[in-house]
């Protein structure tokens, strides 16, 4: 998926399992339409792994501060059937009409 397509949220820098919650997938670049969502805004999305294989699923926005960033990150945390583990590269969309772009 493109970052120009109006469904794009973000292309997966880092992701982890947070046992019992989902994965948290962190974004490579910014993330406009995430940073002007409600925390915990959820979203039906659509996972794209490198590979090409599409999964749908569901996320919420969540935010994630470090000690050496002066602004908190936005990331998604992804309810995805199956899915256990995310490779750097995914990217993530809005669930929509018609298959996802490459």
């Amino acid at each position: 998926m493109n970052p120009d397509d109006p469904r794009f949220l973000l292309r997966v820098a880092a992701a982890w399992p947070l046992p019992g919650l989902g994965l948290l997938a962190l974004p490579e670049g910014p993330t406009p339409y995430l940073a002007a969502c409600g925390l915990h805004t959820a979203l039906a999305v659509v996972v794209r792994l490198p590979d090409g294989t599409c999964q749908p699923g569901f996320a919420t926005v969540e935010e994630v501060s470090r000690p050496d960033d002066d602004v908190p990150t936005r990331g998604l945390l992804l309810d995805v059937a199956g899915l256990r583990e995310l490779p750097r590269g995914t990217t993530i969309g809005l669930a929509g009409p018609g298959p996802m772009p490459a």
